[in-house]
């Protein structure tokens, strides 16, 4: 668990120095809008070939989605890429947000089993603990939940990183990620009992869209209400020291 040493490191360097170079930057980038924002969602759409046989006999195999365009996020073998809608979608945040919006894979560091694949003497870092490392040294750190997207390894994620930085309502660290810097964003017709009922658990930043235009309407509200503080420090995304008052305590 996070014990409030900025000691992420891969390789040997420091993550917030790998992020400071390798996350892509806004139009007239500047200090500014050094604001880093890290975006997580689905990397695969669900498709209704993968789980009948004649479904590639329908028009399209892919669900109604907020995010992915079949017109455009689909590879040349036919599969929906979910992780191509969300670069999109990361391209619009810089455009319009003004912030250093990314997504896992802008990140020039290789899970495991990349690095085997590699032959090399490469080091591997396994997305979780890549995951982690990024929400720590991120201004603000995004969920996207949404209906067409496989959304196993996003909602494992969400998880890992709420406990890993104590955000648990109640919970008596004495160092946590601050929950207005993570926002959970859920389509509308996205159902999950677990996801629902998160905003009871832990103090975060939660809403539904309806549409892109929606989502990215919430997501500036949600922006405009975090402090871009000039960073005095490694990790001002932390408040080291503060913490939550026990449930029944002032």
């Amino acid at each position: 668990m996070f014990d409030g040493e900025t000691n992420f490191r891969y390789d040997g360097r420091p993550i917030a120095d790998i992020l400071s170079e390798q996350a892509p930057t806004p139009p007239d980038f500047g200090s500014h809008n050094d604001f880093t924002v890290y975006v997580m969602g689905p990397y695969t759409a669900f498709s209704a070939a993968y789980a009948y046989d004649d479904g590639d006999e329908l028009r399209t195999p892919f669900q109604a989605d907020p995010l992915f365009d079949p017109e455009r996020h689909v590879t040349t073998d036919g599969r929906g890429d979910m992780e191509l809608a969300l670069r999109d979608f990361c391209e619009e945040l810089r455009q319009r947000h003004n912030c250093r919006a990314f997504i896992a894979t802008d990140i020039d560091i290789p899970t495991h089993e990349q690095a085997a694949e590699a032959d090399s003497n490469t080091e591997g870092m396994d997305p979780l603990a890549q995951s982690v490392a990024f929400a720590a040294h991120s201004d603000a750190v995004l969920f996207l939940f949404t209906q067409g997207g496989l959304t196993t390894g996003v909602g494992t994620e969400t998880g890992g990183i709420l406990g890993e930085f104590h955000m648990r309502r109640g919970n008596p660290a004495t160092t946590h990620k601050p929950g207005q810097r993570i926002g959970l964003y859920l389509d509308e017709s996205f159902a999950s009992a677990t996801v629902d009922e998160l905003p009871y658990g832990y103090d975060v930043q939660y809403d539904s869209f309806r549409t892109k235009r929606d989502l990215h309407d919430k997501v500036r509200n949600w922006l405009d209400s975090i402090d871009r503080e000039t960073r005095d420090t490694e990790l001002p995304v932390f408040i080291t020291g503060d913490t939550y008052a026990p449930e029944g305590e002032e």
